[in-house]
């Protein structure tokens, strides 16, 4: 029951989060789930990491990070029939300037359909979410200072019923030094989405970010994540260690999650070669279960 349940809050935002804390309603749920498996080893903490693809997510100015063409793919099979989808691409513009773009999904198949209080159901319906994104950032706005935005093409469809909506993000990238990053990002800011007569305000989050490289080998990095309709405040702390050249751990821990519904710890770990990278994650999820999450990296 709990994992319909789930399956039903995450893919139309149709009740409050999932998450403890929770006051407030939004929709576009998924908007919340982090798509890279890199950064899920480090809890999530990586708005001021943001050097690849990956950052139209957590922090498009660190698109300026990017060097060469690149593209990235992550699949996550969630609980039950939830399927998510990841792709995004990168590519710099001369030396100060990049672009990117992003194409995320959220899937339920085959959800029950009744008419009335009865255990038998009469059909079947699926649902679906859908967010394009297109991405641009410019480094040296101000002296160590880069920036960057999203716009976001939103569709939700359910059974029947579908609603279309655009958001926007704008972030930056502060080096305080050579080896520390400060990162500031506004996530889903719009009109929300609006099924029939209702409109369900999206998820806006203030998302403020710290990384710390202290040697080549180690990174450490903090994100506080504020959503603001929701009223709900997380802090993340992780950490990756480069054992070899080829192979990097990662774990993090995350505060502000109801620890039946969530996790507090996660794992990680990676392969790069020089143009191609493999990323793992497993993220324990409390009463639903364990959820593990594959991103391959492609440069050019």
């Amino acid at each position: 029951m709990i994992k319909k349940l789930f399956c039903l809050l995450v893919i139309g935002g149709l009740s409050t989060t999932v998450y403890a804390g929770g006051v407030g309603t939004t929709g576009a749920q998924f908007l919340k789930i982090g798509p890279s498996a890199r950064s899920l080893g480090m809890a999530g903490a990586f708005s001021a990491v943001a050097d690849a693809t990956d950052s139209t997510y957590y922090n498009p100015a660190g698109l300026v990070n990017v060097n060469r063409m690149e593209v990235s793919a992550t699949y996550l099979q969630y609980f039950q029939d939830v399927s998510y989808g990841f792709i995004s691409g990168a590519k710099p513009l001369g030396e100060k300037a990049a672009v990117g773009a992003a194409i995320t999904y959220l899937s339920v198949a085959s959800i029950e359909k009744r008419a009335g209080d009865t255990a038998i159901p009469d059909s079947t319906f699926g649902a679906m979410d859908q967010a394009l994104t297109i991405s641009y950032a410019r480094k040296e706005v101000i002296k160590k200072l880069a920036v960057g935005g999203n716009i976001k093409l939103l569709s939700q469809s359910i059974d029947t019923k579908s609603a279309s909506s655009f958001a926007i993000d704008v972030g930056g990238l502060y080096s305080l030094k050579d080896n520390l990053s400060l990162a500031l990002n506004v996530q889903n800011i719009g009109s929300g989405v609006k099924f029939d007569k209702e409109t369900d305000p999206l998820p806006m989050n203030l998302k403020l970010g710290v990384a710390y490289r202290p040697n080549d080998k180690l990174l450490v990095a903090g994100d506080i994540d504020q959503y603001v309709t929701d009223q709900i405040l997380y802090v993340a702390i992780g950490a990756e260690y480069q054992i070899i050249k080829i192979l990097t751990l990662r774990a993090g821990y995350k505060y502000g999650y109801d620890t039946s519904l969530g996790t507090v710890f996660s794992i990680g770990l990676g392969v790069n070669l020089s143009d191609f990278g493999l990323d793992y994650a497993f993220v324990p999820m409390g009463d639903l279960g364990s959820t593990s999450r594959i991103t391959i990296l492609k440069k050019f």
